[in-house]
């Protein structure tokens, strides 16, 4: 009876293992099963994910395709706008050109006529001062006159091409000299009156040196040469002055000397060379106890070389531009006092002995 018992027990128990065998097998598979559910799962996931990712970019990439055409047909939009306000302001600058060129009226002359400049005369391109110079006539020329402009000037032919003059000069009777004006100097006007009774030349001091073109010259005969030693020549420039003049007299100036230099009226352009070589100069000259000067460029009448445009230019730079040289301004005494032109570049004498005396008392 024991030994059934203890049989029964026995398979008892063996049956409870075998039981709990199984469902920890079974616990395993399943565990398993879910495991690789879970794996599936999420791969699934990630690729629904990449999915959309994917829609996404490609969503992103269609509107910033559509943005770049909206982009380009807004810069076209513009462009089409732009152009006519470019054609607008083509039109305002061929307007303003085309009103340039009505400033000048001409009123043609039925026939052509001869007329002669009373004086030497600029021709310029223009029916005023403010144009540029293209030309001269000397004094008595004949000129063919083929109209007047609204300013009164004529329109002539010169070189085959249209030019003006003042009509202030011109005269349909061959005159052989201007009669003086006694008036105040302008740009157009031939002669200026000097003051009387004729003054007289003063002695210059010792060891003055004047150096000059052709007015020079013509203030040496006036004064006697006034005690001055004269490097001078006609129709000189700026070549001259360095070239010839400068080594005829270097070696010469010494302690006490007072160089004088009165030149530019031929070639005023060139004020800025002249302003160079006379610093130098002065320089040097100062080391041996020497003194430089420069006189001012003097007014001119119409001439066929130098205009008073030019003269201006030359005055009103030169000044600043010097260094250890004083600047002596007669020509701004003979505006305000009067003096006699009588060629357009030339003076009488009075004329001379009043520079003359105006330089010899800045000394």
């Amino acid at each position: 009876m024991k030994k059934r018992v203890k049989k029964s027990v026995l398979l008892l128990v063996f049956c409870l293992l075998l039981c709990s065998c199984g469902a920890v097998k079974e616990a395993e598979v399943s565990e398993t099963v879910t495991v690789e559910t879970t794996e599936s799962a999420d791969e699934e996931a990630e690729a629904v994910t990449e999915e959309s990712s994917s829609q996404d970019a490609g969503e992103v990439k269609t509107e910033s395709a559509v943005e770049a055409e909206e982009e380009t047909e807004s810069v076209t939009e513009s462009e089409i706008e732009t152009a006519p306000e470019k054609e607008e302001e083509t039109e305002v600058e061929t307007e303003t050109q085309t009103e340039a060129l009505k400033e000048i009226v001409v009123t043609p002359f039925e026939a052509a006529k001869t007329m002669y400049a009373t004086i030497a005369l600029n021709v310029r391109k223009g029916p005023s001062t403010d144009y540029e110079v293209v030309g001269h006539l000397a004094q008595a020329q004949a000129a063919e006159v083929t109209g007047q402009a609204d300013t009164g000037w004529y329109q002539i032919t010169l070189n085959g091409e249209n030019a003006f003059v003042s009509h202030k000069y011109m005269s349909e009777t061959k005159v052989e000299a201007p009669a003086p004006q006694p008036t105040a100097p302008t740009n157009e006007q031939p002669v200026a009156n000097v003051q009387s009774p004729a003054p007289t030349a003063t002695v210059a001091p010792a060891g003055v040196i004047m150096v000059g073109d052709s007015r020079c010259v013509q203030m040496q005969a006036a004064v006697g040469g006034g005690g001055c030693s004269w490097i001078c020549e006609n129709s000189k420039e700026y070549t001259w002055f360095v070239n010839t003049a400068i080594p005829k007299f270097d070696e010469y100036v010494g302690n006490g000397t007072k160089v004088v230099i009165n030149m530019g009226v031929n070639d005023p352009e060139h004020y800025k060379d002249y302003v160079a070589t006379i610093n130098a100069k002065a320089a040097e000259w100062a080391q041996r106890g020497a003194k430089t000067y420069l006189v001012s460029v003097n007014p001119v009448w119409e001439n066929p070389y130098t205009s008073q445009e030019q003269v201006d230019t030359f005055n009103a730079n030169v000044p600043g531009m010097l260094a250890g040289v004083t600047w002596i301004d007669t020509s701004s005494w003979l505006t305000t006092n009067g003096y006699r032109v009588l060629d357009g570049l030339h003076y009488d004498d009075p004329t001379y002995v009043n520079i003359f005396n105006l330089i010899m008392g800045s000394l």
